[in-house]
């Protein structure tokens, strides 16, 4: 059985082909069909109809490690930082403040340490 690329509507930057998808270990990703000749590949890029609410930019979304999304400016960080755990709605103003808060939770919650419980065994 063998697997047939979907070919996309993305152009080659570097040969001109029309790009195809593939399955890869980290799951679907665009590559150039011309393989031996051209090793271009590029991310899969899943964004959302709302815009920035601080620069008005397209946002990403983002996976983290363990799965779980988060939404990013695809201006960051160059010229914006607004990064958030919440889906940004049509209209809302960010607020820096409000992010600072956020992410000294999170650094509370990562540096708890976990008490370590030792179990001494008796020898016989």
């Amino acid at each position: 059985m063998e697997l047939v690329d979907e070919v996309s509507d993305v152009q080659c930057e570097k040969c001109g082909r029309m790009m195809v998808y593939k399955f890869g270990r980290y799951g679907r990703f665009l590559a150039c069909p011309g393989y031996p000749e051209c090793k271009n590949a590029k991310p899969i890029i899943e964004t959302i109809d709302v815009p920035c609410p601080k620069c008005g930019a397209t946002v990403q979304v983002r996976k983290t490690k363990r799965k779980r999304n988060y939404y990013i400016c695809e201006n960051n960080p160059d010229s914006c930082d607004y990064i958030s755990w919440n889906k940004p709605k049509e209209g809302e103003k960010w607020n820096p403040e409000e992010a600072e808060e956020v992410k000294k939770e999170t650094k509370k919650r990562t540096t708890k340490k976990a008490s370590k419980s030792t179990t001494k065994r008796k020898k016989k």
